[in-house]
């Protein structure tokens, strides 16, 4: 090295000779510049790439990628698939079984027997009413009787008489046809009373109304001391409670895997942890407008009276057993209120396409339409690329 210079490391690499007498502050200076020069010699490094690279209606992962560590990839498998489907029901009286209580007559009722959900015996009286028209009626039949008491008293008159000889033909067949008009309005008015359902519990003026069969009253409209003109409208319903009906409400969109004789399992609120086994007994032939439901009714036997009428439950179908395609349930994505999932179309390029889905089973879900077994989607970190 020439005599007066000194060597300063060169940031470049290697050293740099400078002058003794510009050391120091003066060094510094000369140093940056060198510095600067070699800065703008040093190449460039090459940019990262993209995450993602979006081509009209594609979604390509480059080479290179820190996505295609974090993206999982799964098959589209065909899959069997037992179906459980589930609808909320209510416990109800068979309609085959329930007598509706209707008063034939207007009048006050004046003693009722019974309350909501009283058990009844056929025969049982259930209510009192107090009805002019029946006084009517009891007074109409009275007078028949008395008539035909008369008339048979005359026609035997009659004909003891010509007997002997001492009445002409013509008085004898007006006495028969006297007692025939009066058996005839007897028989019209005992009719009446036992359609009015008249029985010896009837007092003066009331009507004693009755239990056609035994049960338990579930409807009860009536109360003691209202007066009740409306002779189409029930005061109660009494229902035989043996066999009840457990009501599902099943919606449009599964009715289809509902057979008459299926099996079912019905899960009582009222027992929990208990699976009653029945079978599909009917399926309404309609649907309810307002719900898009349809009324699937199970006929079950009630001995013992533990399934009341108005009990909730819950009924079990299984479905036939079948094969669809399944994805796992990550890869579905909700995207302007479809669900879709990123279908591989060549090595690391994806196409969103829009799916419909049926059950979840294992953390598996049915897709029954747009994918077909074989082919491959994201099923873990597709969210990713709705960046």
């Amino acid at each position: 090295m020439p005599t007066g210079f000194r060597a300063v490391p060169f940031a470049c690499g290697g050293r740099i000779a400078l002058p003794r007498t510009i050391l120091g502050s003066a060094a510094l200076v000369v140093t940056a510049s060198v510095l600067a020069g070699c800065d703008a010699k040093v190449p460039m490094q090459p940019a990262a790439p993209p995450a993602f690279v979006v081509q009209g209606d594609r979604v390509v992962v480059p080479s290179g990628s820190p996505l295609r560590a974090r993206l999982a990839l799964a098959a589209v498998t065909d899959t069997d698939i037992t179906q459980q489907i589930a609808a909320p029901a209510m416990v109800e009286a068979d309609p085959a079984g329930q007598s509706r209580i209707l008063a034939p007559l207007a009048g006050r009722i004046v003693r009722l027997g019974v309350r909501l959900g009283d058990p009844v015996q056929a025969g049982q009286v259930l209510a009192e009413l107090a009805s002019p028209d029946m006084a009517s009626a009891l007074a109409d039949e009275a007078r028949a009787q008395s008539q035909l008491r008369l008339t048979i008293a005359a026609r035997d008159r009659a004909m003891g008489v010509k007997a002997i000889g001492g009445a002409a033909d013509k008085d004898v067949q007006q006495a028969e046809a006297d007692y025939a008009a009066a058996k005839a309005e007897a028989a019209r008015a005992g009719t009446r009373l036992r359609q009015l359902g008249a029985s010896a519990a009837a007092r003066g003026d009331g009507l004693a109304l009755t239990s056609p069969s035994s049960g338990v009253v579930t409807e009860l409209a009536a109360a003691p001391g209202a007066f009740w003109t409306d002779p189409t409208a029930s005061l109660m319903t009494v229902a035989n409670i043996d066999t009840v009906w457990v009501t599902a409400d099943v919606a449009e969109t599964d009715l289809g895997a509902i057979r008459l004789g299926q099996a079912v399992g019905i899960a009582f609120a009222a027992y929990p942890g208990e699976t009653i086994a029945g079978r599909v007994h009917s399926i309404a032939p309609l649907l309810d407008p307002e719900t898009r439901r349809a009324k699937v009714r199970i006929a079950l036997s009630n001995p013992a009276g533990r399934f009341k009428p108005g009990m909730f439950a819950t009924v079990r179908f299984t479905a036939p057993t079948k094969t669809a395609p399944t994805v796992p349930t990550t890869a579905l994505l909700l995207k302007d209120d479809a669900t879709t999932v990123f279908v591989e179309t060549r090595p690391w390029t994806f196409e969103r396409r829009t799916v419909e889905t049926g059950p979840d089973e294992a953390g598996r879900t049915t897709i029954s339409h747009g994918l077909v077994a074989g082919q491959r989607v994201i099923a873990k970190g597709g969210v990713l690329l709705d960046d």
